[in-house]
């Protein structure tokens, strides 16, 4: 039977916010790895990309859907999935209850519940976020189309000379130099190197790649601050490029005099943008590869991939409960099983095979199975109370015909025909 499309809805968004909270999970644990083992390294391209491949992994890792097979898996592993997959045990929004809320109580039912406000306000966030991404880079174009008559093309950048109407920064293969400002010939070439760097490492697509992350993730903080690391290694890393070729020296005292402003354009990879001290000091550093401080995120992010990216495979299991007899007051002997309860019991349960149909449907629950045994111990006119469906009664008939005798019951010396009645329960984990 089709789910009503509130439910699949409400449903949908249980999933949305159970990935949202493992993708933040993983931002989360990725960013303390950077922060306390690679941000004090010189290994500035390495950083770059763990930084990159931190968001990559955090938006993907939850999406993906592999199986594992808990029996061949070492204990540790399985109590580790476990734990981190504990927030998806229990479904933060209830769809029943939720929907039934809306279909019993119309009358008083609010202008908004609160799911749809939550809904309401991401769809307006993602909105606004894209608008003022896309505002922003047609600004930028429109910035280029005015500036064309003084643009030229070097190598492989085009230099626009901005007049002083916005400061030096570069944004994919535009450089846009003010050319208001007076430095010497040293100084400029500087300038130019570290700008030049920008383009050369193609650091704007780093920041492209982070700005339509914030437009989804709006909400999440996580997503500024891995921003300003970004924009923090691109720094480093065009500092690095230049004072491996400038005038160290030079350079530095230029990085301390310069303050530029941002006139809006916060896209830009900007010489003066980030903290000066910061970058000083990382200019300082003796440059030395700690290859196994590289080498330590490996195995968290492994570990991140099987916790968030593989599921168990589900274990089905078929348990027979305590039967029961009608009329047991007035017998002198209850039925049983010839091989005793507890043999013919485990026969039941490792010989029922949990069908094809009721798995790929999800089905689980009690079924209530009830039969005669006759003066001879024989089964006859099993039947059921209660159903399952999805072929689990026929699974169930098939191993009862196998089944041995059972000792009847007596009444007043005589063996006679009585009703047993048998719950068996189909259940996945």
């Amino acid at each position: 039977m089709k789910q009503h499309p509130t439910i699949e809805l409400l449903e949908s968004l249980n999933s949305a916010v159970i990935y949202l909270i493992e993708s933040a999970t993983c931002l989360a644990i990725l960013y303390l790895l950077y922060h306390f083992i690679l941000r004090s390294e010189k290994s500035f391209h390495y950083n770059r990309a763990f930084l990159l491949a931190a968001l990559f992994i955090s938006v993907s890792f939850p999406m993906m859907e592999f199986t594992y097979n808990p029996e061949s898996t070492p204990g540790f592993f399985n109590s580790i999935h476990q734990l981190g997959n504990g927030v998806g045990d229990e479904p933060i929004i209830e769809a029943e209850k939720a929907f039934s809320y809306t279909i019993t109580a119309k009358s008083e039912r609010p202008f908004l519940l609160w799911w749809e406000a939550l809904l309401l306000l991401y769809v307006t966030g993602v909105t606004f976020g894209l608008l003022k991404l896309l505002i922003r880079i047609r600004q930028f174009k429109e910035v280029i189309w005015y500036k064309r008559h003084s643009t030229r093309f070097k190598k492989n950048y085009f230099l626009v000379n901005t007049e002083g109407m916005m400061p030096t920064f570069s944004f994919f293969n535009y450089l846009f130099w003010d050319n208001s400002q007076e430095y010497t010939e040293e100084e400029k070439e500087q300038i130019l190197a570290h700008e030049k760097a920008h383009i050369d490492q193609k650091h704007s697509f780093d920041i492209i790649f982070i700005e339509v992350l914030k437009v989804l993730f709006w909400f999440n903080p996580l997503m500024y601050l891995y921003k300003n690391l970004l924009e923090e290694v691109h720094e480093y890393a065009a500092d690095n490029a230049v004072i491996g070729k400038k005038n160290p020296a030079l350079y530095s005292q230029l990085l301390v005099r310069t303050v530029f402003k941002k006139m809006g354009f916060e896209y830009g990879s900007y010489f003066g943008k980030n903290k000066t001290l910061k970058r000083l000091n990382m200019m300082k550093k003796v440059a030395s590869t700690n290859y196994f401080k590289l080498l330590i995120p490996l195995p968290f992010v492994a570990l991140l991939f099987f916790i968030f990216s593989f599921d168990a495979i589900p274990s089905e299991q078929v348990s027979v409960e305590e039967y029961s007899v009608e009329n047991v007051s007035v017998l002198q002997d209850l039925p049983e099983p010839v091989i005793g309860f507890d043999s013919w019991k485990s026969f039941l349960e490792e010989n029922i095979n949990y069908p094809e149909a009721a798995k790929n449907a999800n089905v689980q629950g009690e079924l209530k199975l009830s039969f005669d045994v006759n003066p001879y111990g024989l089964i006859e006119n099993a039947n059921f109370d209660q159903k399952l469906g999805f072929e689990t009664e026929q699974a169930v008939l098939e191993v009862l015909r196998r089944t041995g005798k059972w000792k009847p019951a007596y009444k007043d010396g005589l063996a006679i025909t009585t009703r047993v009645e048998l719950p068996i329960v189909f259940k996945k984990s």
